[in-house]
């Protein structure tokens, strides 16, 4: 009662309608039906009730304001979160993509070192490879060989 009273004398203006469908405007302790003051008119219940008629609904109007003011802020958490899984989902997909080009990668490099490997047993199998270029072989084996695990480790990571 005592809030109610706070905030209709604080000079505002309440429009309140009973059950029997009277249409009253309060203003501070002073009651009005038509335009006209008719406070002195209207008995202590009657003045309660519409009191209470006005109380009660500005008492669901602020419940009301609570309740979207909590919605709000549940969609704006929701909106947060949904950004937060959007940037997941982004980071998950890039790490997908670099590991799918690892892959190739890596598959690339081990052909090439297969490639190379054959070649080098054909030429040293007819024997047509000096030691400088069996050296020069080998060295390019070991580069290769040293790419490969490089390339698998990016795989694994």
């Amino acid at each position: 009662m005592v809030t109610l009273f706070l905030i209709v004398s604080c000079g505002s203006s309440e429009r309140v309608i009973t059950n029997d469908g009277s249409v009253y405007k309060v203003k501070g302790d002073r009651f009005y039906n038509k335009g006209e003051e008719v406070t002195e008119q209207l008995t202590d219940i009657e003045k309660k009730r519409i009191s209470s008629i006005l109380e009660k609904r500005l008492e669901a109007e602020k419940l009301a304001e609570n309740k979207q003011d909590e919605i709000a802020k549940a969609l704006k958490d929701l909106r947060d979160k949904e950004q937060e899984l959007k940037e997941k989902q982004r980071q998950l997909e890039d790490q997908i993509n670099r590991r799918q080009e690892a892959r190739e990668d890596f598959f690339e490099v081990k052909k090439e070192l297969t490639s190379v490997k054959n070649d080098y047993q054909e030429l040293k199998d007819k024997g047509e490879l000096s030691p400088k270029e069996e050296a020069k072989w080998k060295k390019r084996l070991k580069k290769l060989e040293k790419e490969v695990k490089e390339a698998e480790l990016k795989v694994n990571n």
